[in-house]
C-alpha cells in the first residue's frame, strides 16, 4: 500500500471538501460554539488556521456558497503569517463577511503558561487584541499543539472565552481531526456518513486541503513557497513603483 492510499491524499481537495460538506449537512445542523448546544444533532465545524489565510478564504468560499458557516480559529504566534500583513487581515475581513465567525486559537507554550491565572491573562490580552483588529466578538478559543498544561484545563471557559478543550465537549461531542495533513483518528467522511456522533466537532486545517492530490509535505511547501514568492513580488514590484534600482548580480 502506497501512502497515498494509506493516508487518503485524495480526499484533501477542495473538490471532495464541497462533497464532504454537502455530506454533512444532509445529516446534520450546522452550529456556532456559543450558540444552543442542548439539542439532539449538531456539528460544529472548525478551523484552526495554522499556515495559510489564503487557503482559509479558500474553504470560507466554498462554506457559503454550500450555505454552511464555520468557525476559523486565528494563532498570533503562527511563523508562517502574520496577521497585520495587509492581504491576511483583508482574508479574515472577507471571511467575516461571508457569516463566518473568528476565533482565538492560542499557544500557551510562546508564554510558557503554566497557570490558570497567567492563562487567562494571555487569553484576555490575545482575545482583545484579535477583537480590535477585526472589530469583531471573540467569545471561543482553542489551544494550539497542547501539551499536559493546557490538556489539563477542562473549565468550560476561561476568561469568559468558551473552552474546546473543556471536560463537556471532550465527553459528550464527537471529534474529528485532519491534524498534520492526514486522519489521525477516523477518516471525517465515514464519521459523518456513519452518523456515528449524534453531536460532532469537526476540525479542518485549511492548508492541508488544495485543488490538486498532495503528500502533506507537499502542501506545507506549497504554503511556505507561495508566500516567498510572494514576497519577492511585493520586493521587485516596491521597487519598480519607487523608481528604484533592483540590483543582483
Amino acid at each position: 500500500m502506497t501512502n497515498a492510499e494509506k493516508y487518503f491524499f485524495s480526499d484533501f481537495t477542495r473538490k471532495n471538501y464541497r462533497q464532504i460538506l454537502k455530506l454533512a449537512k444532509s445529516k446534520y445542523v450546522f452550529k456556532f460554539f456559543n450558540d444552543d448546544l442542548s439539542t439532539d444533532k449538531f456539528i460544529l465545524w472548525r478551523h484552526d488556521v495554522d499556515y495559510s489565510p489564503q487557503s482559509a478564504l479558500a474553504l470560507a468560499r466554498i462554506e457559503k456558497e454550500e450555505g454552511v458557516y464555520s468557525t476559523f480559529f486565528l494563532l498570533l504566534h503562527s511563523e508562517f503569517y502574520n496577521l497585520l500583513e495587509r492581504e491576511n487581515t483583508d482574508c479574515f475581513k472577507e471571511i467575516l463577511k461571508y457569516g463566518h465567525k473568528l476565533a482565538l486559537h492560542f499557544d500557551c507554550s510562546f508564554y510558557n503558561v503554566n497557570s490558570i491565572n497567567q492563562l487567562e491573562d494571555r487569553l484576555q490580552f490575545e482575545s482583545s487584541f484579535l477583537s480590535n483588529i477585526f472589530e469583531s466578538e471573540i467569545n471561543v478559543f482553542s489551544f494550539h499543539n497542547p501539551f499536559e498544561f493546557a490538556l489539563s484545563c477542562e473549565a468550560e471557559s476561561y476568561a469568559g472565552l468558551i473552552n474546546t478543550y473543556s471536560s463537556t465537549f471532550k465527553k459528550n461531542i464527537g471529534y474529528c481531526s485532519d491534524s498534520n495533513g492526514y486522519w489521525r483518528y477516523e477518516r471525517l467522511e465515514d464519521v459523518i456518513r456513519t452518523e456515528k456522533h449524534n453531536k460532532l466537532q469537526a476540525l479542518t486545517h485549511p492548508e492541508w486541503w488544495q485543488e490538486e492530490v498532495m503528500s502533506p509535505k507537499q502542501r506545507m511547501l506549497r504554503c511556505v513557497q507561495g508566500r516567498a514568492e510572494k514576497n519577492i513580488q511585493q520586493y521587485d514590484q516596491f521597487l519598480k513603483k519607487y523608481q528604484r534600482e533592483n540590483i543582483d548580480w
